[in-house]
């Protein structure tokens, strides 16, 4: 090589080990929180907010139509958005408190129909969030539903709480015919059930055996700016604590972990919008942020709720998904004025074919079932087909979602197996 060339290359060599001082001292030098704040710009514009409407919606469908004790079931979601909106359009009238003997006449009443929601929830929110003219009997002020009852007899919405036997009648005009046709139309795909004397926990029963896919989705995991963007207040001044999980926390006292093995995610701070004093608070301080996640956690709806906190869960094909460490759901605690929420990095993304499918039990089987395995049925608060997350046996990056009966027994919810399983060992649930 000329000497020249030995030149050339000393001071290329000289050159590159240059730049590479020059480039680490800006990575070391920079700000910790650059790399957060950048991302988190990029994709706050691309979120689809949901609408409350959209969240807080009914998810079963009971139609007793012309003779007989059975009921047709049915849980499209198009259908009973269909009947949702119709019932938001109609002119409402008097309303009044209903006496226990009336809630119960309405189980043997033909020609209604029953949207069901998963939980109680208030009246007046129903009101308020669809923009409805209604003004509730004083006396009733303060009731919770679950029923939401239209008879197409005597033009008349019930607001009904089964289990506590109460609720309120209200007159309505509008086009009743329409409804009629919705409800009647052979798309529903309706399944028998009906609603006995004797039953648990206040549920229609399922009269046969239904036959249920099991679906397989390829899933996705969120980046921890989808959370940051979603949850922060203040999510462009982020810093980072170095360890096994990603831990995110800023200088207004907001924290936000992701465990590395489970996927969980957990954030704590001060609530966005503090809506205390106002009617429902707790509805619209925890619904916020489900708005603000937009579908980054597919199609979540309002589950259930305690004095404090309210649980959003996925649903598919008209059921709500229950998976380990927060998978398929977003749970948003409220206590002075701070928030903590739960959910999980993995989300549902692309389905993939199966032919698999499962044959559960009719309700009265179950119920029998459990009975025979000594279960306190005391403790039963709630009964419902749900879809139990699994990881898929053939890759790591699709699960399975496999129908099962689910129980909510003394406050939690498990499947029938865990339930017998757990009372069969002794254990305490």
């Amino acid at each position: 090589m000329s000497k020249m060339g030995e030149n050339i290359l000393k001071i290329g060599v000289i050159c590159m080990v240059l730049l590479s001082l020059f480039l680490s001292w800006k990575i070391w030098t920079k700000p910790a929180n650059r790399g957060f704040q950048d991302r988190t710009a990029k994709v706050k514009a691309v979120v689809q907010k949901k609408d409350m409407t959209e969240v807080y919606m009914p998810t079963k469908l009971f139609y007793h139509h012309g003779t007989g004790d059975h009921f047709l079931y049915t849980n499209k979601e198009s259908t009973m958005t269909s009947l949702h909106e119709k019932i938001v359009s109609l002119e409402f009238d008097t309303s009044r408190t209903m006496t226990t003997a009336q809630v119960e006449s309405l189980t043997t009443q033909r020609d209604l129909f029953n949207l069901v929601y998963p939980s109680a929830i208030p009246a007046s929110l129903f009101i308020n969030m669809n923009n409805l003219s209604i003004t509730l009997p004083r006396d009733s002020k303060n009731l919770m539903f679950n029923w939401l009852i239209m008879s197409l007899d005597d033009n008349k919405l019930y607001f009904v709480n089964y289990q506590n036997k109460s609720g309120v009648e209200i007159e309505v005009k509008g086009n009743i015919a329409s409804i009629t046709s919705i409800l009647d139309a052979e798309s529903n795909n309706y399944v028998n059930a009906f609603l006995p004397t004797d039953n648990v926990a206040g549920i229609y029963y399922l009269a046969d055996s239904a036959k249920l896919k099991t679906y397989s989705y390829i899933i996705a995991t969120q980046s921890f700016t989808t959370f940051s963007r979603g949850f922060f207040n203040q999510p462009n001044d982020l810093f980072s604590n170095e360890g096994e999980n990603l831990s995110l926390s800023n200088s207004e006292g907001e924290s936000l972990t992701i465990d590395s093995q489970t996927g969980e995610v957990n954030y704590f701070g001060k609530l966005k919008q503090n809506h205390s004093g106002s009617e429902n608070s707790l509805y619209y301080d925890t619904f916020q942020y489900v708005e603000d996640m937009g579908t980054s956690l597919g199609n979540l709806r309002y589950f259930s709720d305690t004095s404090n906190e309210v649980v959003y869960r996925n649903y598919v094909e008209g059921f709500p998904v229950f998976g380990e460490n927060m998978k398929g759901s977003l749970a948003t605690t409220v206590q002075n004025k701070n928030v903590f929420i739960k959910a999980n990095q993995d989300t549902l993304q692309i389905p993939l074919p199966s032919d698999d499918s499962v044959t559960l039990v009719p309700t009265q089987e179950l119920v029998d079932s459990l009975k025979n395995q000594g279960v306190d049925m005391s403790k039963i608060m709630d009964i419902q087909i749900g879809y139990r997350w699994e990881q898929n046996k053939e890759t790591q990056q699709a699960i399975d979602l496999v129908p099962s009966w689910y129980i909510k027994y003394d406050n939690m919810w498990m499947t029938q197996e865990k339930l017998e399983k757990t009372l069969t060992k002794g254990g305490q649930t």
